[in-house]
């Protein structure tokens, strides 16, 4: 069971704003349900401060802005939420495609010593933006040059395509030589590589939350406390007032909707210790949730492979 003085990592999703346009996106693969509530809402700064003290969580070391559907450079506040966070020792990390703002931002940013996963499918403007539609390959690497100068952690994430397999060693080298920590390569399930199929996972095993493990949670861009980011998909569709048959999102909403989950109304260790995160549990001895067992309990799985540079 989750518990909230046992809370050491939160994801934060923490707008609903994207620059760039990549298929595989929840943005773009559901974009004629949810096109209306992208572009709006963002989590405030008092709100993460209101929400998010170590009274409720004394255990957090990490802060993980995740870009769920969101580019999180995106948000007008995100330096002043970093300064705050890091000067209270928590851990902060932010998923980026890289190619928002200034360099004088990027340098601000880099000042902080925060570590930063760049996501960076390519070597160059053609390669880059086969995937990342509407991304500046030129624009991210002076981003990412005045983050790393300034003293930032920088980490390559490379999503392996069959398009750009052959480019793996370059872009690796090419993260060495810009002074990048780490090179992660993700091949994932959906792209239907070898690599993935690689590792099988057995049908009968027990649904195994990464989250729980982890001691982790995830809030979304409306507010909402949830057990994990898998989770969100259906609850925005659901928030953009499309009829779902998603078992999460009717429990959810059978324990009073935004009563249930939303740091609007509520504490979240009322949310933690509630019925909501209790139930999604119980389930998993019995008939595991729709989004539980294909998630964490799926034959097919993402491959991450990260090595230090």
């Amino acid at each position: 069971m989750w518990v909230s003085k046992e809370v050491e990592w939160i994801d934060i999703e923490l707008t609903s704003y994207c620059n760039i346009d990549c298929p595989g996106c929840f943005r773009q693969v559901k974009r004629d349900k949810v096109d209306h509530i992208l572009n709006k809402n963002a989590l405030t700064f008092y709100f993460l401060k209101d929400s998010i003290t170590f009274d409720v969580f004394p255990n957090l070391k990490l802060l993980n802005f995740c870009g769920s559907i969101d580019e999180p450079t995106t948000h007008p506040e995100i330096l002043d939420i970093v300064r705050y966070f890091n000067s209270k020792g928590i851990n902060i990390n932010i998923s980026s495609n890289g190619s928002t703002r200034t360099e004088k931002f990027w340098h601000n940013l880099g000042k902080e010593g925060i570590s930063v996963f760049f996501g960076i499918d390519g070597i160059d403007q053609e390669s880059l933006e086969k995937y990342r539609i509407g991304s500046n390959f030129k624009k991210i690497q002076k981003n990412f040059r005045s983050f790393i100068n300034a003293g930032g952690h920088a980490l390559w994430q490379f999503i392996a395509f069959e398009h750009n397999e052959h480019l793996i060693d370059d872009a690796k080298k090419m993260a060495k030589e810009e002074g990048f920590d780490n090179f992660r390569l993700i091949y994932s399930h959906r792209n239907e590589n070898n690599e993935s199929k690689k590792i099988q996972r057995k049908q009968e095993q027990e649904v195994v939350c990464k989250y729980l493990n982890q001691k982790r949670i995830f809030i979304s861009h409306t507010g909402s406390l949830l057990p994990c980011c898998f989770f969100n998909s259906e609850f925005l569709q659901d928030y953009a007032g499309n009829e779902t048959d998603s078992d999460f999102v009717n429990l959810r909403n059978n324990l009073g909707g935004d009563l249930a989950d939303s740091l609007h109304i509520n504490y979240a260790d009322e949310i933690i210790e509630g019925d909501l995160f209790s139930e999604v549990v119980k389930s998993w001895s019995n008939k595991p949730l729709t989004r539980c067992w294909n998630t964490c309990k799926k034959a097919k799985q993402d491959v991450f492979i990260q090595e230090k540079l």
